[in-house]
């Protein structure tokens, strides 16, 4: 008979390959395999409610109580029935102490309700890589060589002073998950940053050009300077303008960048390429091939964010679940790889919690999300 640790590890595999996408090059053999199908397409989870049905809980703890007295002799049995499922986490549970245990927890984890609630006004301060500073206090102001700031409400905003101008420091803002983030520059640009973002900028714009460095998103609505033009660097573009509004999103781990202009002009440097952009049109670039394409949007929806709604217009399933994991600070699964590619259009408060949004995006799909601590699982 193989050791308890062998069916745990085997349970880990399963449990793992579960939550993946993909079963190839997995560590079962042939006849494991064919279980999991089976629980991938729904068999256990038919036997599973049949069961449930059946359950009645007095019964139960009596049957429990009657095999803890009688000791190990009647694990053998449990052990026989269960032989071909021996490599599914549920049949450890079954054979240390019995199916109607395993239900009893089971269904009580599924009648307990998981919360999971939005993010908030949350960012960090570091100044020439220092110690950082938190930005969720209220009222305070920051002192620095070339400018002021003023930390209130889940916003900073920067005054310029009379100063040194032979030090000017570098200052990054970093947004973590679940937070956002309001900052108003000292030239006069306002920035709204989403989370698992980062902005890094000089304290006090001098030369010939205002630059700021970008690693998630952010929308901008940048103050007018003709004659120092304001640069916002990604990974892979550059976005030039002189004053006007737009949205860029780069997170680091998706493949595309998105630029959504709103209001003016901007020209957006990708490579060796170039585009003037005009409102309401999108540029999208491909970081694998280095391509990108333009097309009509309502820009306002990208922006929408800002103003305190998830707005998505035939979006793929896997775009909105990345937006909400940052925001809600879940992590998702899903059971197939298809299900990434379903698109879907929605409208929803983003300061509420995040249950009647899965609702409603089941609601509109023939899709179910579950959330299980802080996973978000979609099968």
């Amino acid at each position: 008979m193989k050791s308890i640790k062998t069916y745990i590890e085997r349970a880990r595999i399963w449990a793992k390959l579960i939550l993946s996408d993909d079963l190839s090059n997995s560590e079962l053999n042939d006849s494991e395999l064919d279980d999991i199908h089976d629980v991938a397409s729904g068999k256990y989870e038919v036997w599973r409610n049949t069961q449930v049905k059946r359950f009645n809980e007095k019964a139960v703890w009596a049957n429990i109580e009657n095999k803890i007295g009688k000791g190990e002799q009647q694990l053998p049995k449990i052990i026989r029935l269960l032989k071909p499922w021996r490599s599914v986490a549920a049949a450890i549970l079954l054979m240390v102490l019995g199916a109607e245990l395993y239900f009893i927890f089971q269904d009580l984890q599924t009648v307990k309700t998981v919360e999971v609630l939005p993010g908030e006004s949350l960012a960090y301060l570091q100044v020439d890589n220092q110690n950082k500073i938190d930005l969720s206090v209220q009222d305070t102001l920051l002192l620095f060589y070339q400018v002021n700031a003023q930390v209130d409400s889940g916003q900073l905003v920067y005054a310029k002073i009379e100063g040194d101008l032979s030090k000017i420091e570098t200052h990054t803002i970093n947004v973590p998950s679940k937070g956002e983030y309001f900052v108003q520059l000292s030239d006069g640009t306002k920035v709204w940053m989403n989370s698992e973002s980062s902005l890094r900028f000089k304290s006090k714009f001098t030369g010939k050009q205002r630059v700021v460095d970008l690693v998630g998103e952010a929308y901008f609505e940048v103050a007018k300077n003709p004659d120092q033009p304001f640069i916002v660097r990604t990974a892979n573009t550059f976005v030039k303008v002189l004053g006007t509004k737009f949205n860029v999103k780069a997170y680091a781990d998706e493949a595309y960048t998105y630029t959504t202009l709103n209001e003016g002009k901007v020209k957006l440097i990708m490579d060796d390429k170039q585009q003037i952009m005009a409102p309401n049109e999108q540029v999208v670039f491909d970081k694998k091939n280095r391509q990108y394409t333009k097309k009509v949007v309502d820009a306002s929806i990208y922006s929408a964010w800002t103003k305190g709604q998830f707005v998505f217009k035939d979006e793929r399933l896997e775009d909105i679940l990345s937006s909400l994991s940052r925001w809600y600070g879940v992590k998702v699964f899903y059971k197939h790889a298809q299900q990434k590619e379903e698109r879907f259009s929605i409208s929803v408060n983003r300061y509420d919690e995040i249950q009647p949004l899965l609702n409603h995006i089941e609601l509109t799909g023939n899709i179910h999300l579950k959330i299980n601590k802080s996973a978000l699982i979609v099968e």
